[in-house]
């Protein structure tokens, strides 16, 4: 037993740990320097805590055990985002994503997102991608129909259970109208794409073909956008057509921006930003905690913080190299990706680069969801580790 135990601690990734809490600390005094509401600090910590300990039990189970349990996490999930769409969920700034149960208030979408990833993971690892085509020609009818439900068995249908495994969350995450998170699926499906050997230039090709699509659209697209007044047509107006969106869709983008600018190299210290503790950037303890902490800690904080995220997603992706088994290559490989997209948008979102859709910065943003998720995320990440010399 204190073998077993000694090698737990000494495979343990620390490092990894430690970085996420550095950054989970760093939040949590960001969300209590801002001071939207009182309370809330202490909310996080409870969150953090609580994230703290599912991430140790997330170790403490093989996870290729894990991965056999995978379908009913998968429909748990599923059920979960289907109640959201009931009478049980509560729309919160236009996103009907939030579940209410009793005293029980959490955001099912970014469980299933682990859960997805988990399923796909336990899929993929039995897939093999083919190519093979059935060759039809000199042969009789019934050799022929037995070539076809072949063809059918061993290729069709492992892609469409393929597709609809991460169709089906993408679809009701989609119908709560929040759309920030129906793409994050594609972020990880891109991923898992290219680690089942699709061919570097089929994906070079595929992005060539999208980049091309929007130069092609983009001289169309502000005039289709002036007649648009949805809301979604609005944050994108706000952020690159500026002129043609409400001032109140724009103030967001504005105010963010301000904050970031006014940060300076070295920041204003300690509950120095204006920005945020008197109100003028929104959901500044959420979405926007990256402002207040630029506003702060100016240039070198948001460098520091951004330095944190690289650590982790490096680490998290020398983990995956080192993983005995394609299910944790897919699995640690899809969580980093997740991670890198939450990041992306998040930080393009505060900086006017990218519309807002309401991703939280993991670890850092105001969510005990979010944060339990992540953890939850890194649990498993440092369970493939743990096992990667096992039989």
């Amino acid at each position: 037993m204190f073998a077993v135990n000694r090698r737990y601690i000494t495979d343990f990734d620390w490092p990894l740990l430690i970085a996420a809490l550095l950054l989970a600390s760093f939040g949590l005094l960001e969300i209590s320097s801002a001071q939207p509401a009182p309370g809330l600090w202490q909310r996080q910590a409870v969150g953090i805590l609580i994230g703290v300990v599912v991430l140790f039990i997330a170790t403490m189970v093989d996870y290729r055990i894990i991965i056999n349990f995978s379908p009913y996490f998968y429909w748990v999930g599923i059920v979960l985002l289907i109640l959201v769409l009931t009478p049980l969920g509560k729309e919160v700034n236009g996103n009907r994503n939030w579940l209410h149960l009793g005293s029980l208030r959490f955001q099912p979408s970014e469980f299933a997102k682990i859960f997805t990833i988990i399923y796909l993971a336990s899929f993929l690892s039995r897939f093999r991608i083919q190519f093979y085509l059935p060759q039809l020609g000199g042969k009789t009818l019934i050799t022929i129909l037995k070539e076809l439900k072949n063809w059918t068995n061993l290729i069709i249908l492992p892609w469409v259970k393929f597709g609809l495994i991460w169709a089906l969350p993408t679809g009701l995450v989609f119908l709560e109208n929040d759309t920030g998170s129906a793409l994050s699926y594609s972020s990880f499906l891109g991923a898992m794409f290219f680690l089942l050997g699709i061919r570097g230039r089929w994906l070079i090709a595929g992005l060539v073909a999208v980049i091309l699509l929007i130069a092609l659209a983009f001289p169309t697209a502000k005039t289709r956008l002036m007649e648009c007044r949805s809301y979604k047509c609005e944050r994108i107006k706000a952020v690159y057509w500026p002129e043609l969106a409400e001032k109140r869709f724009r103030y967001q983008n504005e105010q963010a921006e301000i904050a970031v600018g006014s940060g300076g190299i070295f920041g204003k210290g300690l509950r120095g930003s204006t920005q945020g503790t008197l109100g003028f950037v929104p959901e500044v303890h959420s979405d926007f905690i990256y402002a207040v902490a630029s506003e702060e800690w100016g240039f070198i904080g948001g460098f520091l913080v951004l330095v944190a995220y690289l650590f982790i997603i490096t680490r998290l992706m020398q983990i995956a190299l080192k993983a005995r088994e394609r299910a944790g290559l897919f699995l640690v490989v899809g969580f980093a990706v997740l991670l890198l997209y939450h990041v992306t948008v998040n930080v393009g979102m505060v900086v006017r680069l990218l519309p807002i859709m309401g991703i939280p910065l993991p670890l850092m943003s105001f969510g005990s969801t979010s944060v339990v998720a992540t953890c939850l995320g890194l649990g498993l990440a440092i369970n493939v580790r743990l096992r990667r010399f096992v039989n």
